[in-house]
């Protein structure tokens, strides 16, 4: 019997995941979702960022285990982690609800993030602004003094 196992994969190899379970003609679904940020384009990203659900026989575990872009097939105890057909469809229908009308991630002044990139990567901030639609004024709390910095959008994880 076919089950939905999930596994976690190594972000930068995904493309070549993807690949090995199409030569392995393994069945996998890896959901998207449009989403929308403040005064920008609408961006497709992962539902679950490092995850990637595998429609196969649990037989096939080891198979899977060792596919190169797999980084573990996720279990409990001696329970490999499954989902149904019927979750599965859930997040297909949340998936296609999101291209036709994307999900939009509201950002406000005074709202508590975290920088994402750079030399900063996890700093908390305060959102000041919202002088454009690519970025963002933040004060940023540095040595006891409260800065105001100006970040590109991106940067910034709510």
């Amino acid at each position: 019997m076919k089950v939905w196992m999930i596994a976690t994969y190594k972000i930068n190899e995904l493309k070549r995941l993807k690949n090995n379970f199409q030569n392995q003609d393994l069945e996998y679904y890896h959901p998207k979702i449009n989403t929308k940020k403040y005064n920008s384009t609408s961006k497709e990203e992962p539902l679950f960022p490092g995850y990637i659900f595998i429609y196969s026989e649990i037989e096939n575990y080891s198979k899977i285990k060792f596919t190169k872009g797999i980084s573990k097939v996720i279990r409990f105890g001696n329970n490999i982690a499954t989902l149904e057909d019927d979750e599965i469809y859930e997040l297909k229908k949340i998936e296609s609800e999101s291209f036709s009308k994307p999900i939009i991630q509201k950002i406000c002044v005074g709202q508590e993030a975290t920088i994402s990139e750079g030399p900063l990567k996890g700093t908390f901030v305060t959102i000041a602004s919202l002088p454009n639609k690519d970025r963002v004024n933040i004060f940023l709390h540095i040595l006891g003094n409260k800065r105001r910095v100006t970040a590109f959008l991106d940067e910034i994880k709510l």
